[in-house]
């Protein structure tokens, strides 16, 4: 007859309760040594063991719990393909004009609505003029609160605007001021805090996602009715500084960079507009640096700078119908004089 699976268990504890000593086992249970050995080597085999005071669950063994790695390769590649999907669609994306006649583009420079030092009679009379100008259109180069963030942030004691406020100013800006937004980008001030996420969440209360939102840079271009395209690189700035030459970032982008038709950048709070013929590339760009709104500045000031007073934004007006290629855009430094030349330019037979 089989042995039971409990009387293998008795040779187990009794084995165990010996401290391995084989004859006392046997003694206990009153049988001999040959009889308890072969006991436990049937015990052995069948995986019959003591019944423990205590049982615990069967864990999980650590990392047997994680996501099979192949499977997590899979989302990366796909959530890779969709990124690399997104980031080809902002590279030199269109904007059709459905139209023949001329339009204008403020470039508007780093606003920093909320420092106490943002030159708001300025930027009003600005934003005024651009809602009230037809053909008129705007790119904010990045910057347009302070957003401190990191060790900075402790320079929020010093400005009065709170940063409930200088949200609410952003709203304005971008939803309610009716300026005719074209792109925002993101400049570093929006890297510092949560701007960009802020802003995007602000875009999206148009019920879609009119207003492109790029991170520092833009590469679009116009393309008109007739089939004159004008090609935009707009940066909240360009690597490269010359104390000589406000423009050097602009200038080395067109020199080495694709071949455009205007480089516009701001960032460092003055203002340059040059343009030449780059005959060895077959173009002539127009080169802008846009000042911003900040004055005021005692950063700036303790380091030896001097303040200029204009080219807080920088007024663009695109002719498609000019053969000439210096003569297809003009830039103003004084929006109101730039707005009269577009109403003008709009108005021709």
């Amino acid at each position: 007859m089989p042995l039971s699976d409990e009387e293998l268990r008795e040779a187990v504890v009794a084995f165990n309760a010996s401290g391995g000593n084989k004859q006392k086992a046997a003694d206990a249970l009153g049988i001999k040594r040959e009889t308890l050995r072969d006991r436990l080597k049937v015990a052995e085999t069948r995986g019959v063991a003591e019944t423990p005071m205590i049982e615990m669950p069967a864990f999980v063994l650590d990392g047997d719990e994680d996501e099979p790695i192949e499977d997590i390769i899979d989302r990366m590649a796909k959530r890779f393909e969709k990124a690399k999907k997104a980031h080809d669609a902002r590279q030199w994306f269109p904007i059709k004009v459905n139209e023949n006649k001329p339009i204008g583009i403020l470039f508007v420079g780093d606003p920093h609505l909320d420092d106490n030092g943002c030159n708001w009679p300025v930027l009003r009379d600005h934003v005024n003029i651009c809602r009230n100008t037809e053909g008129m259109f705007a790119v904010n180069i990045g910057d347009s609160t302070n957003c401190w963030g990191g060790r900075l942030i402790k320079k929020y004691a010093d400005q009065e605007t709170s940063v409930h406020t200088a949200r609410r100013l952003v709203e304005w800006f971008l939803l309610e001021s009716g300026v005719r937004w074209l792109v925002w980008l993101m400049g570093n001030h929006e890297h510092m805090g949560d701007g960009a996420p802020l802003l995007h969440q602000m875009n999206k209360r148009y019920g879609s996602v009119r207003v492109p939102m790029l991170d520092w840079q833009a590469r679009f271009s116009l393309q008109f009715a007739n089939g004159s395209e004008f090609r935009i690189s707009a940066a909240h700035d360009f690597p490269g500084n010359s104390m000589w030459n406000p423009n050097h970032g602009p200038v080395k982008a067109a020199s080495f960079g694709d071949n455009v038709d205007l480089v516009v950048c701001g960032h460092r709070h003055n203002w340059a507009i040059s343009q030449w013929e780059m005959a060895e590339k077959g173009v002539t760009p127009l080169l802008v640096r846009l000042r911003g709104y900040k004055h005021l500045d005692d950063y700036a000031r303790r380091i030896g700078k001097y303040e200029q007073d204009e080219g807080q934004s920088i007024l663009v007006v695109f002719d498609p119908e000019s053969k000439s290629p210096a003569g297809r855009m003009k830039a103003f430094v004084d929006i109101g004089e730039g707005a009269d030349y577009l109403t003008w330019l709009r108005s021709r037979p």
